[in-house]
């Protein structure tokens, strides 16, 4: 009898243990979500409002690409709080993390005009801007939940597009 006693509070005391607060299984919930590929390529973003009513979650309005994800990442929240009826609003924002800025020095002009540069005691070179395209990581997803108005920021990233050509031009000819 002891033992079962001790067992059963045992028990208890490891599920408290290992139960979350709403908050932290909320953010486990956000952070899983994920920028739609199609819609990350394709540049769109924007706002998606949700109602969650009694477990059916009904669109408001928000870009078609984003919707899916919205409501599937809504379906996985439930009921929070002991809430009925829940406003969720997912707002999809690309982040520029392609470009880094970097610089380099590179002569001015010709051997002429920088032997004249020396002359007249100019520079002979210049520090040129020079951006190259890298991939990076978006930031972190975020939520801010206020009663039962719950604001969610997913975050996707933009794409390094090529946009100088390595081969020639192709010239028309009639």
């Amino acid at each position: 009898m002891q033992v079962r006693r001790a067992l059963i509070i045992a028990l208890l005391l490891v599920g408290a243990a290992f139960a979350q607060t709403p908050e932290a299984w909320l953010k486990s919930r956000v952070m899983s979500v994920r920028y739609p590929p199609l819609a990350e390529a394709a540049r769109v973003q924007g706002d998606v409002h949700l109602k969650i009513s009694s477990g059916v979650v009904t669109v408001f309005s928000g870009p078609p690409l984003l919707v899916q994800t919205a409501v599937e990442s809504a379906k996985a929240l439930g009921s929070i709080q002991d809430e009925a009826n829940l406003e969720v609003t997912y707002h999809f924002a690309l982040v520029d993390t392609t470009t880094v800025p970097t610089t380099m020095t590179v002569k001015r002009g010709n051997a002429f005009g920088r032997a004249v540069l020396r002359m007249f005691g100019l520079k002979t070179e210049k520090m040129v801007f020079d951006p190259q395209c890298q991939e990076g990581v978006p930031p972190a997803n975020d939520f801010k939940v206020a009663g039962a108005v719950i604001d969610i920021w997913v975050n996707g990233r933009t794409r390094c597009i090529q946009t100088e050509t390595e081969a020639p031009a192709l010239v028309a000819r009639r």
